[in-house]
């Protein structure tokens, strides 16, 4: 199944999303259901590399792919299509390094059973950490080698799609390590009381992506698998920051699709009377969406030529459409009207939903910070 295939059958999910929208605005949480669906679309061949019948092809030829999967998606349900584009995100810090050097052979064999169960279940990650400003490698958490494994123990936030995703990807110090360590858990089925080490601290209650169940939690000794290679995680970070930040630039970009094609619907046949303030700001909408496009185009096509620094291309191309995007919707709003503050109206929503952007990995000042390095 090619990656034109699968995203036909998203589109037509995504229509039966959207005459839900004001209902699954509503929700606080994630419907099982939903995921099923995406699942025989064949969304979770994201984690499959093509040369065993999934979709991944490396970031030159996936990172634009998989943008427009999940933002196929975004047109149905922003929230969905978040929590969907963590899969491929994170299978992606394996399927990133084919060959390492410290543990070959160990390395080989996960990253196998990483792409056999990608197939079949869903991946996602629990890595943010209350106080490290969304950089990974400020993790405080601690994993401890005991029989089977390690044990971890830290705080994490963020965890988008928690008690649907079957693996969790996360990153914790070890013992005498200087860099933190690539972990994965599964903690989907387990009580959340504490009893088994995982504890639901804060469930997610988020103005925007409100029923993501980016929820956080305290691990106690909680059974951890650590990653075969010590030497990956930094390796697969170019990779990986070129294909999380295009996906999520992308569900962005499918809320802006839905939000300018509302306002064009409420203002049909108006634009014309519009006075002169509700005339600019709408003009003044349209080129920040515009801009935003360019900026995703332009951050693919770096991304595709294989440039050096690509990577800061895409995140350049993320900070750019969070600011461009939030500031478009927020004068979307204003020439829309009163019906921008109706519940019985999408937009409101989709304003808090675009927020999201500049909160994502990196957030905003990290991304800031390695722009300026």
């Amino acid at each position: 199944m090619g990656a034109e295939e699968v995203q036909a059958k998203l589109r037509n999910i995504a229509a039966d999303f959207s005459n839900q929208v004001i209902e699954r605005q509503k929700r606080q949480e994630l419907d099982p259901a939903d995921f099923v669906r995406l699942k025989d679309a064949g969304f979770l061949l994201t984690g499959v590399p093509a040369d065993q019948g999934g979709l991944w092809q490396g970031a030159a030829v996936s990172s634009r792919q998989y943008a427009d999967l999940v933002r196929e998606i975004a047109h149905g349900d922003p929230c969905v299509a978040l929590v969907a584009a963590m899969h491929p995100a994170v299978t992606t810090f394996f399927l990133g390094v084919e060959e390492v050097d410290d543990a070959p052979e160990a390395w080989r064999e996960q990253r196998q059973w990483v792409i056999d169960t990608a197939r079949d279940h869903w991946w996602g990650t629990v890595t943010s950490e209350p106080g490290s400003g969304g950089d990974i490698m400020k993790t405080k958490s601690l994993a401890e080698p005991v029989d089977g494994g390690y044990a971890l123990t830290g705080d994490k936030h963020f965890g988008s799609g928690s008690g649907h995703a079957d693996y969790m990807v996360t990153t914790a110090r070890t013992a005498g390590s200087e860099l933190p360590e690539l972990f994965y858990l599964q903690n989907k089925d387990v009580p959340w009381d504490g009893s088994t080490g995982c504890k639901l601290t804060v469930p997610w209650d988020g103005m925007g992506m409100s029923s993501t169940q980016s929820h956080a939690f305290r691990f106690d000794r909680f059974p951890a698998t650590k990653a075969a290679s010590t030497e990956v995680l930094v390796r697969v970070a170019p990779t990986s920051a070129q294909v999380s930040n295009m996906m999520f630039t992308g569900v962005v970009l499918g809320v802006a699709d839905n939000a300018l094609a509302f306002a064009r619907s409420k203002l049909d046949g108006k634009i014309e009377h519009m006075r002169a303030f509700e005339q600019l700001e709408w003009v003044r909408c349209q080129n920040e969406l515009w801009l935003a496009e360019q900026a995703f185009e332009g951050a693919l096509r770096a991304i595709e030529a294989g440039e050096p620094d690509a990577h800061l291309t895409a995140t350049r191309c993320k900070v750019a459409c969070a600011e461009l995007i939030e500031a478009g919707l927020a004068r979307m709003a204003k020439v829309v009207g009163g019906a921008s503050y109706s519940r019985a109206m999408p937009l409101a929503q989709w304003t808090e939903d675009v927020k999201a952007l500049g909160f994502l990995r990196p957030p905003l000042p990290l991304a800031y910070d390695q722009l300026m390095a």
